[in-house]
């Protein structure tokens, strides 16, 4: 299993902490993965809220974060959380994601964003930057059975999954049948 995976922002993080699974995230992101420095922070900073102490484990998958070096690098994560910027949100909001952004595609690295976060989303996908959500994660455990399909559902089910805006996870037919095919989430905005 090889995947470039680059860790936006610490939702994804969570959930396979609330799980109980960074077993899972290890297999599939150790030495082939990485994050910028707003995630690491904002990771360290949630491995003290009880249940997320396995958070504390992220670095020794994720490796050292990636910092932010030119000045094209700092104006490009600028602009991009402006533009990831919703109404009511501080400063901080988007910062990951969009150092992320600014990172991936001032070095041209070939990654996959991995989050469950909308906004960032929706900005992978109107970009056509590749991209993993925690379900896409949870289907290729399925896919190279270290998970069986009924406790991914339960996982789904832990993390209110169903309660998103994918039909392939709202309910068990739905999303069984979704393990099986071939195709992504069709995200929808």
């Amino acid at each position: 299993m090889s995947v470039a995976l680059f860790l936006p922002d610490n939702t994804v993080l969570v959930n396979f902490a609330r799980i109980g699974r960074f077993d899972l995230l290890r297999l599939v992101a150790a030495g082939r993965s990485t994050w910028c420095y707003t995630v690491s922070q904002e990771c360290e900073r949630s491995s003290s809220v009880e249940g997320l102490e396995q958070l504390t484990e992220a670095p020794g998958i994720f490796g050292e974060p990636l910092k932010l070096e030119t000045p094209a690098e700092y104006l490009d994560t600028q602009v991009y959380q402006a533009q990831l910027r919703k109404p009511g949100d501080d400063r901080a909001s988007n910062l990951g994601e969009a150092e992320s952004l600014s990172i991936i595609s001032n070095r041209r690295l070939d990654a996959t964003f991995v989050t469950d976060d909308n906004g960032a989303l929706g900005f992978a996908v109107t970009n056509g930057i590749k991209h993993m959500t925690t379900w896409d994660l949870l289907k290729l455990f399925v896919r190279v059975e270290k998970l069986d399909r009924s406790t991914a559902w339960h996982y789904v089910l832990e993390l209110g999954g169903h309660r998103r805006r994918y039909e392939e996870l709202r309910d068990r037919e739905s999303f069984y049948t979704w393990l099986e095919s071939a195709d992504s989430l069709r995200y929808i905005p």
